[in-house]
């Protein structure tokens, strides 16, 4: 630094005062000072977009996801299918159907069936992310059923509509494949008819009444495209 200059004794005398050590730590200082501004946010800034799982990371995932419950398949067979499309960060809207139409024979002249056939609609809420923890659903469903022989001689058959409550868990595997755990309930109107004999045709009841029945018992495959 210069002493000498148009400012005369006072620029010397603060000059005079700032020894050569003491400029070297004032450069130094203000030399880390513009390196952190410059440079310090960085890796802040990359270590955020690069989290796994992040909300960005969370954000560009697809929204598309097909499901398979393996307890339906277990259970006599029945064919199992369901869609879902993420509308929000919390919010999946749904479709699925089951089928089952097989007839089992445990002895000549006896048999037992759960026959089905089911449509529903519904919307899932995810308190963290979809697809991802805790959820909990509701649906409106149809159900064409006939079932019988199974605990006892008689079977039921008719229609049902009503609306289901479900709850659970998804546990992510990969960026694609979930597990998801869970079960549920679900209520409304049947109109149904009784048989004494899932083969003999006569008729003990026929009418119609408010059900609820334990519905949606899940141990489910789910691929997240």
């Amino acid at each position: 630094m210069r002493c000498n200059g148009a400012y005369g004794s006072v620029r010397r005398r603060i000059c005079e005062s700032i020894t050569p050590a003491m400029r070297r730590r004032v450069l130094l200082s203000w030399f880390v000072l513009l390196l952190s501004l410059g440079f310090g946010n960085v890796p802040v800034l990359r270590a955020q977009q690069r989290e796994p799982g992040g909300r960005e990371d969370l954000e560009n995932r697809a929204r598309l996801a097909l499901s398979q419950n393996l307890a339906d398949d277990l259970f006599l067979g029945t064919i199992n299918a369901a869609l879902q499309y993420s509308v929000h960060r919390h919010w999946t809207m749904g479709i699925g159907a089951r089928y089952n139409n097989w007839t089992w024979h445990h002895r000549q002249d006896n048999q037992f069936e759960s026959r089905q056939q089911t449509y529903y609609f519904g919307a899932t809420w995810w308190p963290w992310y979809t697809y991802s923890g805790w959820w909990v659903g509701a649906k409106l469903q149809y159900q064409e059923y006939n079932r019988g022989g199974i605990k006892d001689p008689s079977t039921d058959e008719g229609d049902r509509w009503g609306l289901g409550l479900s709850g659970g868990f998804s546990y992510m595997i990969n960026p694609h494949l979930n597990i998801d755990v869970g079960a549920g309930f679900w209520g409304g109107w049947d109109r149904y008819t009784t048989y004494s004999c899932p083969v003999c045709g006569l008729i003990k009841d026929k009418g119609a009444r408010a059900f609820i029945l334990p519905n949606d018992l899940l141990l489910a495959l789910v691929y997240v495209f």
